[in-house]
């Protein structure tokens, strides 16, 4: 205590100042306590929407703010520079007549300028002027610190209609100079993107549009006292821009577990804080470090560290952050020790809709509902050698509360924090969590869907855009696919999209999930299965729903090559020879046992992909790797494997494929294809002709097969995708059969060749409005695709001269110079395509040879083929 000057019979107890929100201080209790046990008098300015919750907090004893002996309510914004000032300064002013202030410190972001100020004119520990100012403005730090600074261009809210946005250079980072938690933060594409994004911002609010830099993200925490950086550590993160166009940050490693950076990190942090004059108090600096290994500052702040980074300290290294920076604010020798372990807090993604529970399984650890408002519990580290833990999962929001999609920090629900003594041990221990841990989440439907496809094809999304009213369509798609593809933002890129839902549409083990994930659209009309992987989830959402499909059983004996096999004996329908094989042994003996020749394939993919021709000679054990070891990782999700594998009696003879549309198990509008083969071991199509030129009797057995096919799965409503081959004997063999769409563009010479749009006759029967009849011929189609020898892609030529030819409808590049091709064992490995059309399918398929002959595609060879080509 001290004497009042003005006043020397009063006693002035000291105290000091805390400023933030009152539930980020009170979530960081240790502030509190420790002051508490200083007997200093604990004096806390915060803005004044918290009024009420504090005085009734502070009246609990058993409330941390029970140790707050004066509040001050402030009014401002955190988007308006100094809004805070004239009310921290005027409680400061009162206080500093009844208190010796001996030290103050800004736990959160709001008030870090106006605790800089009064802590500066009271002569106690500061961060400094430079930096408590410049930490509070990202433009500021731009202007004072351009050797860390991305390009970046500063837009007052007077200069944002004069803004010249095709000058800057795209992508593009747009922020707010002064908000914090990524509020605001967003990518943008181009000018057009730009300019939307900037009238959302209030017209008083300053932003910087400035260069991204790709590369891993960073935070380095720093204690300095006197100038000096006692301690610094850097925290490895992952956020949303990783597959969104936001900067929400996913997860925090403490310390760092890319040591590659840390150096480059550390010294390029040190010259920073040197820059700004930061002399007393704790920096928190986000970077980004470049393919080049450089540094760029993304921003600092003069505050504690926000999420549960001081619980990962504390847990890394055994100490609380809080006392130290308490006595850098009192002005004692402070330190910190070097963390012992590693830990981590990952916030989860989740579904948009309405959370209502939060379960863990396998754990001993029982979520803890701290919502919106509440507080964290105390979360305790363990002893350097324990074995890995979860330490806490956090429900950041309360039950019934209404999730959106992660556009800032506050937006996030659930979270949890491990540790463990190594980064192996703590990222097996998070893929444990993260399995065991359930959101259930009953998610919004927008009120204008109509339609669900279950799967993603940018190319019926386009047509979808033409046919449908804006808004129309729900998008369902496994949550890995959407990261892989890069498909968040979805609706942007689609006007007939109103949302993208995160939902198991390929889990066939479980398909009844996917009704439980999705609640159904009041106004729905038809569920369509647009990929291979969906037809299952598909069927069982339009029956869960009540809709015309598939069928569950049909879909289910659609997607198994051998159980369709298994369903057709005795049918009628002629079908190779075949067998379920489980090893590479069980295929030289189906070889054996049909003279030494066999189809290798397996039972649940697609576009040829795994599928082999065997001869007498063949690698067996090398075709069985091949055909094993087939996948489409960003196109298929991570469930159990529950692959299997056919061998079948190879035919010979010419292939066609059969798409028909069925009404209530009736066929209506069919189509026959001509198919043409690639001459290797990998049986890719290259290339497909409407009409197949076929005797009437032989298409009439084509569809007689199909319409056998039909009636003996049970198959309901949809489209059918056959292939069949006529052997010698002229007899229609069964290839396979698919319940969706066919690709290979397919379509788009069905549509040409009929004058008419299957897609919009798929949606008829799945709408219920009736069969879609047999239509004539009336002109020819035909594709071609490109392939060219493995290797880099250095060249590509005559295009232009391509898409000139008579007849061409379209011409497709699927690679560009710099791209590595491999040999083609699947449809996925073909370098492009030409679409051209005729007065029938002979002339189709000339033009379309004669403009596929003009694409040259020149590669370096670089050793990339196939294991059965070697």
């Amino acid at each position: 205590m001290t004497i009042n000057e003005s006043n020397p019979q009063t006693v002035c107890p000291d105290a000091f100042v805390l400023t933030g929100s009152f539930l980020v201080v009170c979530r960081a209790p240790l502030y509190l306590e420790e002051l508490a046990r200083r007997g200093l008098k604990i004096l806390l300015v915060t803005p004044s929407a918290w009024r009420d919750e504090a005085l009734a907090a502070s009246e609990d004893p058993d409330h941390p703010a029970a140790l707050i002996d004066e509040f001050a309510f402030v009014d401002g914004d955190v988007a308006r520079d100094n809004s805070y000032l004239p009310g921290v300064i005027t409680a400061a002013r009162r206080w500093r007549e009844a208190y010796r202030i001996v030290g103050a410190y800004a736990v959160g972001e709001t008030q870090v300028e106006p605790t800089g100020l009064l802590a500066d004119a009271l002569g106690v520990p500061t961060p400094g002027l430079r930096a408590t100012r410049a930490c509070r403005s990202k433009y500021l730090q731009r202007w004072y610190l351009p050797e860390f600074s991305p390009v970046s261009l500063t837009v007052p809210p007077e200069d944002r209609a004069g803004l010249d946005a095709a000058a800057v250079l795209y992508p593009a980072v747009v922020k707010p100079a002064s908000r914090h938690s990524s509020s605001g933060v967003e990518t943008v594409a181009d000018a057009g993107a730009l300019r939307v994004l900037l009238d959302t911002y209030p017209e008083h609010e300053t932003v910087l549009v400035e260069e991204k830099i790709a590369g891993q993200e960073y935070s380095v925490e720093s204690l300095v006292q006197n100038g000096r950086v006692l301690f610094a550590s850097a925290t490895r993160k992952d956020t949303t821009d990783s597959h969104a166009h936001t900067f929400v940050e996913l997860s925090h490693t403490v310390p760092s577990d890319r040591l590659d950076h840390d150096a480059v990190l550390l010294d390029a942090n040190a010259r920073m804080l040197a820059a700004l004059g930061f002399q007393d108090g704790m920096a928190h600096a986000e970077w980004r470090v470049d393919v080049a290994g450089r540094p760029y500052l993304m921003e600092v702040a003069a505050r504690t560290p926000g999420d549960g980074l001081c619980v990962l300290y504390e847990l890394a290294t055994g100490a609380p952050l809080e006392p130290e920076i308490v006595r850098i604010a009192l002005g004692e020798p402070a330190s910190y020790p070097a963390p012992a372990r590693v830990a981590r807090q990952v916030y989860l993604e989740h579904t948009p809709g309405v959370l209502r529970d939060v379960t863990v399984d396998g754990f001993d650890t029982e979520p803890v509902w701290v919502g919106d408002g509440g507080l964290w519990p105390r979360i305790a580290p363990g002893a350097a050698g324990d074995a890995p833990a979860l330490r806490a999962v956090l429900v950041h929001k309360d039950r019934g509360a209404r999730l959106t999609e992660l556009r800032n920090s506050e937006d996030r629900a659930v979270s949890f924090f491990i540790d463990a003594s190594t980064i192996a041990e703590l990222d097996a221990l998070e893929e444990r969590v993260r399995a065991a841990i359930t959101l259930d989440v009953e998610p919004e439907v927008p009120w204008s869907v109509t339609h669900v496809l279950v799967g993603y094809s940018p190319v019926m999304l386009a047509k979808l855009d033409t046919q449908l009213p804006a808004g129309s369509v729900l998008v369902l798609e496994e949550p890995a696919v959407i990261e892989a593809r890069g498909l968040a933002g979805l609706p942007e890129r689609h006007p007939s999209v109103a949302a993208l839902r995160p939902a198991p549409t390929q889990d066939e083990a479980r398909p009844e999930r996917i009704a439980g994930a999705v609640p159904r659209p009041e106004r729905v009309r038809a569920v369509v299965p647009v990929v291979e992987y969906a037809v299952v989830t598909a069927a069982a959402l339009a029956e869960a729903w009540g809709l015309p499909g598939a069928g569950l059983g049909a879909a289910r004996i659609l997607r198994d090559k051998g159980r369709l096999r298994a369903a057709l004996d005795g049918s009628g329908v002629a079908q190779p020879a075949w067998a379920v094989v489980d090893t590479a042994a069980d295929v030289a003996a189906f070889r054996d046992a049909q003279g030494g020749e066999a189809v290798l394939k397996p039972a649940n993919r697609q576009a040829s992909l795994g599928v082999q021709l065997l001869g007498p000679a063949d690698d067996v054990a090398a075709a069985w790797r091949h055909t094993t070891a087939a996948d489409e990782p960003t196109l298929r999700a991570a469930y159990p494997d529950t692959a299997r594998f056919l061998a079948e009696q190879r035919l010979r003879g010419p292939e066609f494929s059969v798409e028909a549309l069925v009404h209530d198990g009736g066929l209506g509008f069919v189509n026959v294809t001509a198919k043409q083969i690639q001459d290797s071991r990998h049986p890719v199509e290259t290339g497909h002709t409407v009409p197949a030129a076929l005797p009437a009797a032989t298409a009439g057995a084509l569809r007689d097969g199909l319409a056998r096919v039909v009636k003996t799965v049970g198959f309901r409503t949809g489209v059918l995708h056959s292939e069949w081959m006529l052997a010698g004997d002229g007899q229609p063999y069964l290839v396979e059969c698919a319940g969706r769409l066919p690709g290979g563009a397919i379509t788009v010479l069905i549509d040409l060749a009929h004058d008419t749009d299957i897609l919009a006759g798929l949606l008829k029967v799945l709408e219920d409005r009736g069969p879609v009849d047999p239509l004539p011929v009336r002109r020819g189609a035909a594709v071609r695709f490109l392939t060219a020898p493995p290797g880099r892609v250095d060249e590509i030529g005559g295009a232009e001269g391509a898409r000139a030819t008579e007849g061409v409808y379209e011409v497709h590049l699927a690679v560009e110079p710099g791209a590595t091709l491999r040999s083609v064992t699947s449809s996925w490995e073909r370098a492009g395509f030409v679409v051209a059309t005729g007065r029938d399918g002979a002339e189709a398929a000339r033009r379309a040879e004669q403009a596929l002959a003009l694409v040259t595609v020149r590669t370096t060879d670089s050793g990339t083929r196939a294991e059965g080509e070697r």
